[in-house]
């Protein structure tokens, strides 16, 4: 058996620090609604490293993705919040809904292997009536190190419904991506802003771990070596 030393955060009235013992065979690196091209600091610089080396060590690898061309309805309420309600002519450019599945536009550097799931959701949730939780229990894994799109959206929806689940989640801190509002920057912060730490706080109080891309590919080495 492979154990992953891993060092991780969590919040209980203070921000508290240890390491955890996890089986590697138990354990899935997900990547939630990274499909986004090229340009992305936080997946050429967190998400790339970080994957190549769980595949070094031969741990479960799936990936999920954003389809909304079964649920894309005009009466849609993400529709209406997404894009309707922006204005006259937000509504009136707003296409009608596709019913071509859409195609991931995954860079090189995080391109799926032939033999790793890539799942497509309808909600904010990668575990809303998806097959991700089917998959996971047939490989026996316990334990899932997180990354993706975006901390405060999609990769938080899922990690809560992973919990819901009975799954123990990791999130990498700088493998994921999270946009301040124009009001909530504040580059005091070692976050950049308040919305981001004041959602990873939460994050480690109610939900899981929280750990780094280094953190993770120093502890997947030590197996290797």
């Amino acid at each position: 058996m492979s154990i992953l030393k891993l060092p991780v955060r969590w919040y209980s009235n203070t921000t508290e620090y240890n390491t955890l013992e996890i089986e590697v065979s138990q354990t899935a690196f997900m990547i939630v609604d990274s499909d986004c091209g090229s340009s992305n600091t936080y997946v050429e610089k967190g998400i790339a490293p970080a994957l190549a080396t769980a595949r070094k060590v031969k741990m479960h690898v799936i990936f999920i993705h954003n389809d909304f061309s079964l649920v894309d309805e005009p009466g849609s309420i993400k529709r209406e919040i997404h894009g309707t309600r922006w204005g006259t002519s937000k509504a009136k450019d707003h296409p009608p809904p596709s019913r071509r599945p859409h195609q991931p536009n995954y860079p090189p550097s995080i391109q799926p292997l032939l033999h790793e799931p890539d799942f497509p959701k309808r909600e904010w949730s990668g575990f809303h009536q998806t097959h991700v939780d089917y998959h996971l229990r047939c490989y026996n894994v316990k334990t899932l190190i997180a990354v993706g799109f975006s901390q405060r959206a999609c990769l938080y929806q899922t990690l809560a419904g992973a919990v819901e689940h009975n799954y123990r989640v990791i999130m990498l801190r700088d493998c994921t991506h999270s946009a301040e509002y124009p009001d909530t920057v504040d580059e005091t912060l070692p976050e950049k802003g308040w919305l981001r730490k004041i959602m990873l706080r939460n994050f480690e109080h109610i939900i899981g771990y929280t750990s780094s891309s280094a953190e993770f590919i120093a502890s997947c080495q030590s197996i290797l070596e």
